[in-house]
């Protein structure tokens, strides 16, 4: 009995430690940041199928990473706006409920400018399809 309960409470410490944010890194994101552009490319076979590029306006879109493990997206100069859960485990960042095979985006700082990028890998009519997003933000003064 006392072996199931200590085995208990090490299993939910490791649940505890798998979920939470790595809070030196998530520190460093948390603030305002205004969305500078969004590249997404569609690809197969090394072949360019599709491509758009979104340049937005001086806080036209904003993400604000919240020290509650949120993120506020707030769109059209503010007038709308949606909070998702965010979670972030070494450099890659979790946006949106959890689902067991959502692809995270790899995080890259340079200098005050945040990079989001993830690729995601689809076989649709026996082709491979691979989809690139990339995301660029300057961090907002405080």
């Amino acid at each position: 009995m006392k072996l199931t309960f200590t085995l208990l409470f090490i299993f939910q410490g490791f649940i505890g430690l798998c979920q939470s944010n790595d809070s030196s890194a998530y520190a460093s994101m948390t603030g305002k940041w205004i969305l500078l552009s969004k590249v997404k490319i569609e690809t197969s076979d090394g072949q360019p199928l599709n491509q758009e590029k979104e340049v937005y306006k001086p806080e036209e879109k904003s993400f604000e990473f919240t020290e509650k493990g949120e993120v506020i997206i707030a769109q059209d100069f503010g007038k709308h706006s949606e909070k998702l859960p965010v979670s972030l485990k070494g450099n890659y960042l979790y946006i949106g409920k959890f689902q067991k095979n959502k692809t995270p985006y790899l995080v890259r700082y340079e200098g005050e400018q945040m990079k989001l990028a993830k690729t995601e890998t689809k076989n649709k009519k026996g082709k491979t399809i691979v989809k690139t997003e990339q995301v660029i933000m300057q961090k907002m003064p405080q």
